[in-house]
């Protein structure tokens, strides 16, 4: 087992103006002291085991921007989340991992006043797209030291946070397919991978999808998703035109789909024109109700559920702090 471990890189004392300079060029300048400390949460296991060889580039970089990064690093799923709620309130956290890692970082940070900055060191990092930055490590550390802070939406489903989506059905055994392919394919291979093997055995099922509006929608479907972000998957952009600071989900829903027309949809989701196809639906909405005909796998984050016949979902607006970049975001990859 992966022992808990805390490395610190000392952070140079400036004195006056050189301490105003350092101020001008990135968030420091509006944080508290305790700002000045990073903590780090690394998931060694991300990227295959890829992830553990990262620190030591990371807390050069930060070290030399005069930060002070803490590391914790985690033991085993649900481990970060409670890392993260005994850090300090007004505390700096970094997400060093994949989408799950971020998931459990975001969850602790909801509603309090830490601030959640992500490196993405993982094999699908979707959520660091949503916020505009890129899979880029070097420009994710550029946003962590000189980022802005902004609050974007988070949501709940049936008393379980998440960050980038709620996906029910077809993503979600994809998803659950994704921990049984082979690991030197890749984040995004091994999507794939479960992809191929699902369309096999696949089926639509009956759902009754209530949204806030008091609107309710009855379709024989393959997938719902109930999205905050705009990609799973590490490429899949199942809801493009999503924002994270709209105060509304994107809820995308499909009419029942034969083997051939999930083979044509797949790559229309790769490019995001699938909301084009007459047999896919999708609006907007700050709560969605899902109800399903027979117990149902879904995933949040990329982190499979338990099958469950019924979903309630709410928007919560504003109720996380993030780092963003101060230009303009990163094309999608």
């Amino acid at each position: 087992m992966v022992q808990a471990v805390q490395v610190i890189v000392e952070l140079e004392v400036y004195k006056s103006t050189g301490w105003k300079l350092l101020c001008k060029v990135g968030i420091l300048c509006d944080m508290a002291n305790e700002r000045r400390v990073a903590h780090l949460v690394l998931n060694p296991a991300a990227d295959r085991g890829r992830a553990a060889t990262r620190w030591g580039s990371i807390h050069t970089y930060l070290g030399e921007r005069g930060i002070r990064a803490e590391w914790h690093v985690t033991q085993g799923a649900g481990h970060a989340g409670h890392i993260v709620s005994e850090l300090p309130d007004g505390a700096l956290v970094v997400a060093v991992g994949g989408d799950g890692t971020v998931h459990e970082v975001a969850a602790a940070c909801v509603g309090t006043r830490r601030v959640i900055g992500v490196l993405p060191v993982g094999s699908g990092n979707d959520y660091i797209k949503a916020l505009g930055i890129g899979i880029s490590l070097e420009r994710a550390l550029e946003v962590v030291v000189g980022g802005v802070e902004r609050s974007v939406d988070t949501g709940e489903v049936n008393g379980i946070r998440f960050n980038n989506g709620l996906g029910i059905g077809f993503d979600a055994e994809v998803a659950a397919g994704v921990v049984r392919a082979p690991k030197y394919l890749g984040g995004f291979g091994r999507y794939l991978w479960s992809v191929g093997r699902l369309l096999w055995s696949f089926e639509c099922y009956g759902a009754r999808i209530k949204l806030a509006s008091g609107e309710e929608i009855s379709a024989e479907t393959a997938l719902v998703a109930v999205a905050l972000g705009t990609t799973y998957g590490a490429r899949f952009r199942v809801a493009p035109e999503a924002s994270l600071e709209d105060g509304a989900f994107d809820v995308v829903w499909s009419e029942e789909v034969s083997r051939a027309e999930v083979l044509r949809l797949v790559p229309a989701v790769l490019r995001g024109t699938h909301l084009t196809h007459p047999k896919v639906h999708s609006t907007r909405a700050s709560e969605v109700e899902v109800h399903l005909e027979k117990p149902t796998l879904a995933q949040v984050d990329g982190e499979v559920l338990s099958p469950t016949r019924n979903f309630r979902a709410r928007v919560l607006p504003n109720a996380l702090r993030v780092l963003a970049p101060r230009t303009q975001p990163e094309p999608f990859p």
